[in-house]
């Protein structure tokens, strides 16, 4: 004869279900929240090396001036 009651396991595994997701809800924030600073690091980051390598805080270089008749010379065709 089978009863039409539920397993006296089913509250049991409902409450072992709820305490997984409880202790699993911290570091899944805890990843989000990394992996957000982390981004936000490395966009700083290249921002700075943008800055860097577009010369905003590269030296001026003194160029010779280039004597006009090379410069304004150009090939015949």
């Amino acid at each position: 004869m089978t009863s039409s009651h539920p397993s006296a396991s089913a509250p049991i595994n409902r409450q072992s279900a709820e305490v997984a997701v409880g202790l699993l809800v911290p570091p899944v924030l805890l990843g989000i929240l990394v992996t957000r600073a982390l981004a936000d690091g490395l966009t700083q980051l290249g921002l700075v090396s943008e800055q860097i390598f577009s010369g905003d805080r590269l030296p001026n270089l003194n160029m010779p001036p280039v004597a006009p008749e090379i410069a304004d010379s150009a090939p015949e065709v």
